[in-house]
């Protein structure tokens, strides 16, 4: 928006200050000046309108001036006003109020679009050159001239915010009416472009249809011109909603619409109208003012606001003198009565659409105007503490942070009990296990044994949304009735203080579940995330991943008190085809696993494959502080080639990536990549693709030495595991 000096010189008398100190000065008390341009010898302040978005009353030049007037102390001019011609019976105004309306200016008004409806007939020669200085002030401000009329509305919406719009009367079929559109219909702007209005739209209409866009734009069809002698003033107050919303269906935006928009009080009618006049009977003495009808269905009324003395001098930070305080917000228009030590303020309405409401507000507009710079500054008071050593952080929050960060898994929160069918799916024998009284429903009447059942559910939840994911829970198991106390960890019997009740044995779980198309790729995800954990979390026993019918298959687990995880047999919801014993040293701690079809068909799993791996935590300590070794960065450059070689089914990657690294002296790492199964590739056998890194040691690699090296490794892959090349 774009505020001329000259303009608010005319309202209040500005200080002798330079136009940059000016413009300072309102940034830092009430919006943001972006530049200060020089036109045609007036100076011109290019205020940002996301400044200006809670605050209707500034989108004109009398709002900032009264701003102005309080940062500076000054007194702000009234604004010029005119007699009115009597008032024309309304009839009540509202839609369908009968022939008195009709008769009159004003028709039916919504009430959900409209709070009031001003319109002002008069006459006037439209020959008649509209003032120069208000045609200059319009040009600086980016606003070309069109006629006498049209410039009068326009210089109005800029001086007091207040929107209006000029029909030609000889064209309309009064009375006028506020709603919305019925149906869908085609409608003609005043410059020249055809819009297609839906239904819902807020429009202006007469007798014969759609006269203007509510709030927003006029219609060619009523428009002034060169002929037009009798007119009709609207001043209206549109609620801000269906306006903003006709925007933004229509993709028109005026500046009508964009004052609309913010929401008006009822009361700026009243100035819009009185200013008009004024400026009409200046610029055309002859004009003839000649009826005037108003429908006011709910006026603005003034916030109301209680505040203690007390509060605002906590929030500001100091208590200002009693005459600064009223001085300012008497400058700012608003009323304060006192009754002992509390405020009793009325907010103007040009500042009770919604910009002032609370305590809080009163504070702010208190501060900014007496200048926040003139507030007392106190120093901080900074005490210095130890600060927390990061290697003693609790183990699961480490794990926590690594499985949030490093594998991109979402922590989820369930229940600490599981439903009966949940039980039933992953195969715990709910007898066996702890139940509590005051249960949320008869069939969740179990603390969960395991992390797993009640990930399942989540993943359930999340199918509804997300075909893939990863999810992980660090929580409570609790061991079942039968159980005896664990060895490890915190977990173990306790007792009540107050009575003979025997607490169930609880341990710390981990439990991870990943979601996708592909199993296989789910599992290897898995434990690449299980391997993970062991490296960055510093565990000092660390977890390894066997074979699960390499374990004791004893179900020493769930009768040593520990999650089913821990046991040291197989849970029933690990499939038989892709599982693996997590264990540290000879204990095992955990499993890792796909899901069993009958377990994803009984949790209403459809479509997908699930991963899922559990650990026991209690059983789990990390490194106090963290291994460092130190290895020098090569001096030469390393080369990679890759390999595609069929291996049979029963060779593991293990095996195959121990051969490649030992084939030749150069080689530093060998990576997997890929594998294949189809055509060229015989029954029972595979095609690995593995990327071999070559490090040299004296001189740089030649095409040479690495053919050879490539060689060498695969001779060995062929004697060692009668591997050949695809």
């Amino acid at each position: 928006m774009r505020i001329s000096l000259d303009w608010l010189s005319d309202l209040v008398d500005l200080p002798e200050v330079e136009p940059s100190r000016l413009a300072h000065d309102l940034t830092l008390a009430t919006v943001e000046v972006e530049d200060v341009v020089t036109v045609d010898g007036d100076v011109i302040l290019d205020i940002d309108n996301k400044s200006l978005t809670n605050r209707p009353d500034l989108w004109g030049h009398y709002g900032i001036a009264r701003e102005l007037a309080a940062i500076y102390q000054l007194p702000l001019r009234p604004l010029p006003s005119a007699p009115r011609p009597p008032l024309v019976a309304d009839g009540s105004g509202a839609a369908g109020s009968g022939a008195a309306a009709a008769r009159g200016l004003v028709g039916g008004v919504d009430p959900a679009l409209c709070r009031r409806f001003a319109a002002l007939r008069f006459r006037v020669d439209t020959s008649v050159p509209t003032p120069r200085l208000i045609r200059e002030r319009l040009a600086r401000i980016g606003e070309a001239s069109v006629n006498l009329c049209v410039d009068l509305s326009n210089y109005v919406m800029f001086t007091v915010g207040q929107p209006t719009h000029v029909y030609d009367a000889d064209r309309l079929a009064l009375p006028l009416s506020a709603g919305y559109t019925p149906t869908a219909t085609s409608f003609d702007l005043l410059n020249g472009q055809s819009v297609d209005l839906p239904a819902g739209v807020p429009v202006i209409t007469d007798a014969t249809g759609v006269a203007a866009l509510a709030g927003v734009v006029g219609g060619a069809a009523t428009a002034v011109g060169p002929a037009s002698r009798e007119f009709v003033l609207e001043a209206a107050t549109f609620r801000a909603q269906p306006i903003r919303r006709a925007t933004q269906r229509l993709g028109l935006r005026t500046e009508a619409s964009a004052r609309f928009e913010k929401g008006l009080d009822t009361q700026r009618v009243d100035a819009a109208v009185d200013l008009f006049l004024s400026l009409l009977r200046e610029a055309a003495p002859d004009a003839s003012v000649t009826a005037l009808q108003d429908v006011t269905l709910q006026p603005t009324a003034p916030a109301l606001i209680t505040v203690d003395r007390d509060f605002l001098d906590r929030r500001i930070g100091q208590r200002l003198d009693d005459d600064e305080l009223y001085r300012v917000l008497d400058g700012l228009g608003f009323d304060v009565a006192v009754d002992g030590t509390t405020l009793r303020v009325a907010a103007p309405t040009w500042r009770s659409t919604g910009d002032v409401s609370l305590p809080h507000d009163l504070v702010e507009e208190v501060g900014r105007i007496h200048g926040y710079d003139r507030l007392i500054a106190v120093r901080p008071t900074i005490a210095l503490t130890p600060v927390r050593r990061l290697n003693r952080r609790p183990l699961d929050r480490a794990v926590r942070e690594q499985l949030a960060t490093r594998a991109g898994l979402r922590e989820v929160l369930t229940y600490p009990w599981v439903a009966d069918h949940l039980l039933a799916a992953t195969g715990f024998d709910k007898e066996r296990l702890t139940r509590f009284q005051g249960a949320p429903a008869p069939d969740r009447d179990a603390l969960r044994p395991s992390l797993i059942p009640n990930l399942l559910d989540a993943v359930v939840t999340n199918l509804r949304y997300h075909p893939s994911f990863g999810i992980f829970e660090v929580g409570t198991v609790f061991g079942g009735r039968d159980a005896v106390p664990p060895r490890h960890g915190t977990a173990g019997r306790r007792r009540q203080p107050d009575d003979d009740e025997v607490l169930p044995p609880t341990a710390l779980a981990l439990g991870i579940a990943l979601v996708g198309d592909d199993g296989v790729d789910l599992f290897r995800r898995a434990k690449g995330i299980v391997e993970m954990l062991r490296r960055h979390c510093h565990l000092i026993d660390l977890p390894d991943t066997d074979p699960a019918s390499d374990v004791d298959l004893s179900d020493t687990g769930r009768a040593s008190g520990g999650p089913a995880c821990a046991g040291g047999g197989d849970p029933a919801w690990a499939d038989r085809s892709a599982r693996l014993a997590i264990r540290v040293g000879a204990t095992r701690v955990g499993t890792l696993a796909l899901v069993t079809p009958r377990a994803r068909r009984l949790t209403g799993i459809d479509g997908v494959q699930v991963a899922c791996a559990e650990i026991e935590l209690t059983r789990l300590a990390a490194h106090r502080s963290r291994e460092n070794r130190f290895v020098p960065l090569p001096d030469l450059p390393e080369a990679d080639f890759d390999l595609s070689v069929v291996v049979a089914d029963t060779v593991a990657w293990q095996t195959v990536e121990a051969t490649a690294r030992q084939a030749d002296a150069l080689v530093a790492a060998v990576r997997y990549v890929d594998e294949y199964r189809g055509a060229s590739v015989p029954d029972g056998h595979r095609s690995l693709t593995l990327r071999v890194t070559l490090r040299p040691r004296h001189a740089t690699l030649t095409a040479d030495v690495i053919a050879a090296a490539r060689g060498r490794v695969l001779d060995a892959l062929g004697r060692q595991v009668r591997a050949y090349l695809r």
